[in-house]
């Protein structure tokens, strides 16, 4: 019965969700969704529902009208008697015209009406999917100009982002079964690409040496001394698992590869010494499928088959369970309005000793892209209100479009806290983002897409850093300047490219002194975070140089591996 009604109650929230738009805060109602289709066909039912709703409730006591509840149905209810009004009122004149027009007349009228009704439709939205139908303006330009570096560098080498591509990696035809099928990568290049990556980003020469430095820099740098791993110490892996909220197996849309996470696994397994019980690949608000695990489970080793899975569901497995808070290490966020909240990371990430952070290349259809900071917006578990979960709806204050406010440059941006905090990116070991093949946005019908500027070739690559605000800003340059990234998958620009896309980075590469002049402070403790990396925009797409590409001793410095 319990089952039944979350069951019952969460479609209804879905539904809902479809139809108005909500306070992030405390999850009032506050307006319909012009943006949804089904809102638009249920208005007729939304009116008469809001003013039977408001004539039983302010009747028997006419105070309530001032409800904040009563006065939006009342406006909800007053906007449908205006919508019949108006119909009421056309269809009287054109009654009265027919009376004293010939049938041509009347017929050439009633098309004009006709004509004029669709192009006021379209003018509202009323055939659109959810995108606008204004022209959307996409202003890639940086604010600051090129090579206009912000920030200090992370990493051994400070600022330093590897770019490994190869071709050959990917062998989909776009048509013939799923791209992550095994005839459709090679496993044997999705290795030599990390590894490759991983000697760049360090100076090694080996898989071993390159593990052992970035250990060794990681527990310097954070003040546990100059050491390695440790046995027993633990490893939580944040996949982006965004796509996979519904039941069902995969589409072809944008998620990580069970090659690339095998190829991960395997190397902290077999290089790096890690156990497999001490190995946790997560995503707290999305169920982790066993379609992401294929490769991983595949290897009868016994370290591969104790690699641990936390996620939003669980499951009978002994290797999965699912995502708890810690609700004893709070993150603190400043939204817009001065308003403030309190999250809580899972305990998968307060028990470990490092992350990683597992990114995929690729645009958000609502806050331009999706890498190594929003990679985390699953990450947080809020406890009040309707939205109780692993669910970060209160961030989506910092939305660059679908919001009432959208977010701009020089606004306090809740990523900066999110990643910042001691939990997150205090405990990140290396970030990278997987981009073999890339979708236009993150949704589950989204699929993936070729590279028109590559000649028409899947993106076939994989960026890799010490520093989140440099690897989100190179991928930031790479999405820019692929159309078939920046449209969306009905042809339609990106409504979040708007120029605002790069606030974040400005404000986490500034943190301890952004352009909006916020105290970052995620653990509340009265210190503010400092600098979070460095972020600059290349100096055009061709030569896709970087400062310290010429030959400037700050700034992202971009080393690029080709096959």
């Amino acid at each position: 019965m319990k089952r039944t009604k979350k069951l019952v109650s969460s479609l209804w929230t879905s539904f809902m969700d479809l139809c108005v738009t909500r306070c992030p805060k405390t999850g009032r109602v506050r307006g319909l969704r012009w943006d949804s289709s089904l809102s638009r066909l249920l208005f007729p039912l939304i009116g008469l529902a809001a003013i039977a709703w408001f004539l039983v409730r302010v009747i028997p006591k006419p105070s309530r009208a001032t409800y904040p509840c009563q006065r939006f149905a009342a406006g909800i209810g007053g906007g449908f008697l205006t919508y019949l009004i108006g119909l009421g009122v056309s269809w009287s004149l054109l009654h009265r015209l027919r009376r004293h027009m010939t049938r041509p007349l009347t017929l050439a009228v009633a098309t004009v009406c006709v004509a004029m009704g669709c192009m006021l439709a379209l003018s509202t939205g009323a055939f659109s999917r959810g995108y606008p139908t204004e022209s959307v303006v996409q202003d890639f330009q940086p604010q600051e100009g090129p090579n206009k570096p912000m920030g200090q560098g992370q990493g051994i080498f400070p600022g330093r982002v590897v770019w490994a591509q190869d071709f050959d990696a990917t062998r989909w035809d776009g048509q013939t079964g799923h791209w992550w099928e095994d005839q459709n990568i090679d496993q044997a290049c999705v290795d030599r690409m990390f590894s490759e990556s991983l000697w760049k980003l360090t100076g090694a020469q080996s898989d071993a040496e390159a593990w052992d430095k970035l250990f060794h820099s990681f527990n310097k740098t954070h003040g546990r001394g100059d050491r390695g791993y440790q046995a027993g110490e633990r490893i939580a892996i944040k996949v982006n698992m965004n796509p996979d909220e519904k039941p069902g197996g995969w589409t072809n849309a944008g998620f990580p590869s069970p090659h690339m996470a095998y190829t991960m696994v395997r190397g902290l397994i077999e290089v790096a010494g890690v156990p497999g019980k001490c190995i946790t690949i997560t995503d707290s608000s999305r169920p982790i499928k066993d379609t992401l695990l294929s490769k991983i489970r595949a290897n009868p080793g016994p370290d591969f088959q104790q690699v641990m899975v936390a996620d939003r569901d669980g499951g009978p497995e002994p290797y999965r369970v699912k995502s708890e808070p810690d609700m004893n290490c709070p993150i603190h966020f400043d939204l817009p309005g001065n308003e403030k909240a309190v999250m809580y990371p899972p305990k998968v990430y307060t028990q470990a000793a490092y992350l990683i952070d597992y990114a995929v290349v690729r645009p958000h259809r609502v806050f331009g892209i999706t890498m190594s900071f929003k990679n985390h917006f699953g990450s947080v578990y809020d406890p009040e209100g309707k939205y109780q979960g692993f669910k970060p709806n209160q961030l989506h204050a910092f939305a660059l479009w679908d919001y009432p406010t959208p977010y701009k440059h020089g606004q306090i941006n809740g990523l900066v806290p999110l990643l910042g905090h001691k939990e997150i990116g205090g405990k990140t070991l290396i970030y990278f983002a997987e981009g073999l093949y890339t979708a236009p946005n993150q949704g589950t019908t989204s699929q993936v897409r070729r590279w028109s500027t590559l000649g028409d070739r899947w993106f076939s690559s994989l960026l890799m850093s010490q520093d989140p605000v440099a690897l989100d800003s190179v991928g930031l340059d790479l999405i820019s300047t692929e159309v078939n990234l920046t449209n969306q998958p009905d042809g339609r620009p990106n409504p979040s490219f708007n120029g605002n896309q790069d606030g974040y980075l400005h404000e986490a590469a500034l943190a301890d002194n952004p352009p909006s002049h916020a105290k970052y402070d995620p653990e509340n403790d009265g210190t503010v975070l400092k600098s979070m990396g460095v972020h600059e925009h290349w100096n055009n797409a061709k030569d896709m140089q970087y400062s310290r590409n010429l030959g400037k001793d700050r700034g992202i410095e971009l080393v690029r591996i080709t096959h």
